[in-house]
């Protein structure tokens, strides 16, 4: 079954989104405890799952990067090992189960266009499973889950925790140039399976001197490379319910529904895509009346917009890099994306 979050609990957790780095020192005042209760807390809600800190490259698009969405069709009886192999590749950052029309939606990220066509056009197809695949290619990522937030803490309290993020970086910090490819990836890699983790931590497992991770971890969060993103189990949430809708809409109006669906707290994803659906919106509801309150909002607000076809995640296997089990909660198990 599906645990609970406490309040306090959601508390840290909505801290850990503003700031995934902050110590316990810094939170402990603003959240009104201690230190030593706030690392308690956070080592019990991890270690059940429920929340966890991962990073990866940022932009998720751009020269030499592709992301795409990738709807799959496939036979019932043969998805549970196509979802283990796909839970194991790299370049596979996502995945959902999903209703109406399609059983299967990856994210998918790879370095170059030759690597996500060999994955489309050859590996996927060799699958006994899938019948068919239809791909989107993201031209532009206009908001995605690192930006969500759950609403556990003030306004004054938040506004103190991202006022905490201005402290001015250490001085003799590595400027991000200064990262070799082979450092900045082993960083990379490890943030994605803790992104908390200390730089004593970082360099025992990499095999560096600490004091030398120290100043290139300063670098690379400083340089805003890498995205930092605390993430939480959505049943233990009190949004439950994942739909997303595919539109049309005219190229020139993109900037301007972006504008709209931003301002929807709710929003966990928004991007351009190729295609006839070239706009997709993504977000997290507490329920299926709520689903077709927000597409009332959205079709009144943005009448340019057409809603092609919607659907409802049935249970997610994978968020960025992360396995999680059938309650959606962290299984520990974390594929490094690929590239």
């Amino acid at each position: 079954m599906s645990e609970t979050l406490t309040e306090s609990e959601l508390s840290l957790i909505h801290a850990l989104q503003i700031r995934p780095r902050a110590t316990w020192s810094e939170l402990a005042p603003i959240l009104r405890t201690t230190s030593a209760t706030l690392a308690r807390r956070w080592e019990s809600i991890t270690e059940r799952g429920l929340a966890w800190i991962t990073a990866y490259p940022a932009p998720m698009t751009g020269a030499g990067a592709f992301t795409a969405m990738i709807e799959v069709t496939c036979d019932l009886s043969g998805t549970k090992a196509l979802v283990e192999a796909l839970t194991r590749d790299p370049r596979v950052a996502s995945i959902e189960h999903a209703a109406r029309g399609r059983d299967l939606i990856l994210t998918v990220q790879t370095g170059s266009l030759h690597k996500l066509s060999d994955l489309v056009l050859e590996e996927l197809p060799r699958h006994p499973s899938v019948n068919s695949t239809r791909t989107h290619t993201c031209t532009a990522l206009h908001a995605e889950g690192s930006r969500w937030r759950l609403d556990s803490l003030d306004t004054a309290q938040s506004a103190a925790i991202a006022a905490l993020e201005n402290t001015p970086p250490q001085s003799g910090s590595a400027r991000p140039e200064s990262l070799t490819d082979e450092v900045a990836r082993a960083l990379v890699r490890e943030l994605t399976r803790n992104g908390r983790a200390s730089a004593r931590e970082i360099a025992s497992v990499i095999d560096r001197p600490a004091s030398s991770v120290r100043r290139q971890l300063a670098g690379l969060l400083r340089s805003r490379a890498v995205v930092l993103r605390c993430d939480v189990a959505q049943d233990a949430t009190r949004w439950p319910i994942t739909v997303t809708w595919w539109c049309r809409l005219p190229v020139r109006a993109h900037r301007e529904v972006v504008e709209i669906v931003n301002a929807r707290p709710e929003l966990r994803l928004c991007m351009s895509l190729t295609g006839p659906a070239n706009f997709l919106v993504s977000m997290w509801v507490p329920s299926l009346p709520d689903l077709l309150r927000v597409q009332e909002w959205l079709e009144s607000r943005a009448p340019s917009l057409e809603i092609i076809d919607s659907s409802v995640t049935l249970r997610s296997r994978k968020r960025m890099g992360w396995e999680l089990d059938t309650h959606g909660r962290a299984t520990g198990y974390v594929t490094v994306h690929g590239n």
